[in-house]
């Protein structure tokens, strides 16, 4: 067994579990499915931290592959929390008798994907995590509240999700093309030796845009972002928080793991279209995701723009790249500021759809400004929950989002990307605008109809964590600053560099400093 996937395979065995239990006839044993779901979070999240594994075991594993594992497990038990008790039927009051175990099993496979995202060494295994964490979504979002709406957003999901995925592998065929093999070292060495040569030759080039382009349906970025509206309206509001978090991440944690075989040198020649693309993609996604969702009064389809937006701020960092002179631990350091931001957005986002599940709307949860009208005046702590969530994705100082934007800006500074870094400023502002509508509506305007509260202790822990994760990572950011610094450092798994076949679990450390000696090693083979 792989000492290193043990919490992969927790979250596995965890996911059956639940879909075993989600089958008993008696409303008390379903019940059970929550709880087992929770505590295979986590028992994964303590293997993540070492707790169990032979210390030997945890040096094999990359920097960002444990990043990840613990952003995994720690956001599964807040979106756990978020799906507690969630209405399957037509009747909220039912939910215990419509629940499905099955749900949980989804999210629980999905997580795993994410987390065995950054352990891979080969793009087959890549593409097999990233589509573990993208087929359970499609079950998720069809099933969620079995209405049509639900039924359509599935279907358009999916064929979307398909088109992304062909996209995807034909960049794939490509790289595989440029480098003769699939394994990640293999496709670093050809890149290293083409880069010290003559450049990279075009089908490099088209290979790494590709996959970036199949790529951004996962992220929801510009141009494949227009299924992000429908499909967050129609699915149930716990299942779109899942949607807006985890196949981000996965899609994220993708390119990053791909760009890094390039050893991040892509200013010469044809390669100049990569960061090129990555830069349009940021500014066309930041601001028709703003732009777009200041015209709309759904708070899900808001905060699916709003989604939009955020992916284009976390392209920007990667637009910026690795801190090649290793100033200081943010300075310069496009990863880093992306990573960082990636767990920002996830408290933030998750704290807010907690809330808005919280309450009770016209159908499952608050969807409309009408439904969150006045609220302020009767659930205070829900309000105060989401307005401070509101206000990171704002990206007001003392919060978590503020440092988030920060690091991004002055990353692209740094690096001289300064239009860019204007442009992120620029979107921030916009977004504002658009997120206090949402606070004036809970604090300022009168509740137009009254609405029932689900009273969930479990719902209401999510709100309240988020809310003063928010806080203490804003103020005190030095834990998530220095996680995020060691998971830019080394991007995959460690092994040597000298094995032909590492093993799925393992691959060769490539950072900016170790690329010239490796590329010097690689020629004096090929001599």
């Amino acid at each position: 067994m792989a000492i290193e996937l043990i919490p992969e395979i927790i979250l596995l065995i965890t996911a059956v579990a639940a879909l075993l239990l989600g089958l008993a006839a008696r409303d008390s044993v379903r019940r059970l499915v929550q709880w087992v779901s929770l505590i295979g979070l986590a028992a994964a999240l303590a293997a993540g931290l070492g707790v169990g594994v032979p210390a030997d075991a945890m040096g094999h594993i990359s920097p960002l592959a444990k990043y990840m594992t613990l952003l995994t497990c720690a956001s599964g038990i807040l979106l756990v929390l978020n799906a507690w008790g969630m209405p399957f039927g037509n009747d909220p009051a039912q939910c215990d008798s419509h629940f499905r175990g099955e749900t949980f099993a989804m999210m629980l496979v999905s997580l795993a994907g994410l987390s065995m995202m950054a352990k891979v060494d080969n793009l087959i295994w890549l593409f097999l995590a990233l589509e573990l964490v993208s087929i359970p979504t499609y079950v998720l979002v069809a099933a969620g509240r079995g209405q049509i709406a639900s039924q359509e957003a599935g279907v358009k999901y999916f064929f979307l999700g398909a088109l992304s995925v062909a996209i995807f592998l034909f960049g794939f065929s490509y790289l595989y093309g440029f480098a003769g093999s699939t394994n990640f070292v293999a496709i670093h060495r050809a890149f290293l030796v083409a880069q010290g040569t003559s450049g990279l030759p075009f089908v490099a080039v088209i290979g790494l845009l590709m996959v970036i382009l199949g790529v951004s349906y996962k992220i929801a970025a510009v141009p494949l972002h227009y299924y992000a509206p429908d499909v967050y309206q129609g699915a149930a509001t716990p299942v779109t928080s899942f949607l807006s978090f985890v196949p981000k991440a996965a899609g994220f944690v993708a390119i990053i793991v791909v760009l890094n075989l390039t050893g991040w040198n892509l200013s010469r020649g044809a390669a100049n279209a990569v960061p090129a693309l990555l830069a349009v993609m940021a500014v066309l996604t930041m601001t028709i995701g703003n732009v777009f969702a200041l015209l709309q009064r759904n708070i899900k389809r808001m905060l699916a723009y709003s989604s939009v937006a955020h992916s284009g701020y976390i392209l920007a960092a990667l637009v910026a790249g690795p801190d090649l002179i290793h100033t200081h631990v943010i300075t310069g350091d496009g990863i880093t500021a992306a990573v960082f931001y990636l767990a920002a957005y996830g408290i933030m986002t998750i704290g807010v759809f907690a809330v808005l599940t919280y309450l009770q709307g016209k159908t499952d949860a608050a969807e409309d400004l009408d439904d969150i009208a006045g609220i302020a005046s009767e659930h205070r702590l829900a309000a105060a929950c989401m307005a401070i969530c509101l206000f990171s994705l704002i990206g007001m100082p003392g919060t978590v989002g503020f440092l988030g934007k920060l690091f991004i800006v002055q990353a692209d500074f740094v690096s001289g990307h300064e239009v860019l870094a204007v442009i992120v400023v620029i979107n921030a502002a916009i977004a504002a605008a658009y997120y206090l509508r949402i606070v004036a509506a809970m604090y300022i305007r009168e509740s137009w109809t009254p609405f029932v509260v689900r009273k969930s202790p479990a719902l209401q822990f999510a709100g309240a964590i988020c809310a003063a994760l928010v806080i203490f990572f804003g103020i005190a950011p030095t834990l998530l600053i220095n996680r995020s610094g060691d998971s830019a450092s080394n991007i995959l798994p460690t092994a040597s560099a000298q094995m032909p076949k590492p093993a799925a679990h393992s691959a060769v450390v490539i950072t900016p400093k170790s690329a010239p000696k490796l590329m010097a090693r690689t020629r004096a083979a090929t001599m």
